[in-house]
């Protein structure tokens, strides 16, 4: 499998890849009438979605999405298209995400770190944000930067376990300083 493309958000004026939770958690297509299909071998689920973090509201701004067919407009955005691709573009979408949960997004990928496989883990990445959000709303946010570079120095990058009872921590320790 090739490399993936993540989908990404903007929180303020910075972009980062979002890590976790798994793409489909924050916008299933298929629940707007779409039929994805792989548009290219780093983007074999065929959706790429662009959010924004918007006076503490989650939206999807713009989607990118592999169809066959014209597919459907979205929050009453048609989609377009260049004529000779199967891959349709909505553009200034603002539609809310009512994601109840935290968000765990990255920026400033380490380049040494780049495996040709599918998603980047969250340790890929120089800068990474914790935000939790209640029905769409960001309730809380938390740099865990220092957190990650802590665990790339301690393992190695190949430990599938350690990576998952980090990511767990973050997740619980951040979760938890907020009840």
């Amino acid at each position: 499998m090739s490399g993936q493309m993540a989908d990404v958000i903007v929180v303020g004026d910075d972009e980062f890849a979002v890590v976790e939770p798994t793409p489909e958690t924050l916008f299933d297509p298929y629940a707007h009438g779409l039929s994805p299909v792989m548009s290219h071998t780093a983007n074999t689920r065929g959706v790429l979605a662009r959010y924004k973090v918007d006076e503490g509201q989650l939206l999807l701004s713009d989607l990118q999405v592999g169809h066959v067919d014209e597919p459907p407009a979205i929050n009453g955005v048609d989609p377009s298209t260049d004529e000779h691709a199967h891959v349709w573009t909505y553009l200034g979408l603002d539609l809310a995400i009512d994601y109840s949960g935290d968000l765990i997004v990255g920026a400033d990928p380490i380049l040494e770190l780049y495996v040709h496989a599918g998603f980047a883990p969250v340790w890929h990445y120089e800068r990474v944000l914790a935000l939790d959000f209640e029905l769409g709303t960001e309730v809380a946010r938390e740099d865990r930067s220092k957190e990650v570079a802590h665990y790339r120095e301690e393992h190695d990058d190949d430990d599938q376990n350690a990576f998952e009872r980090f990511l767990s921590a973050i997740k619980l320790r951040f979760t938890s300083e907020e009840e």
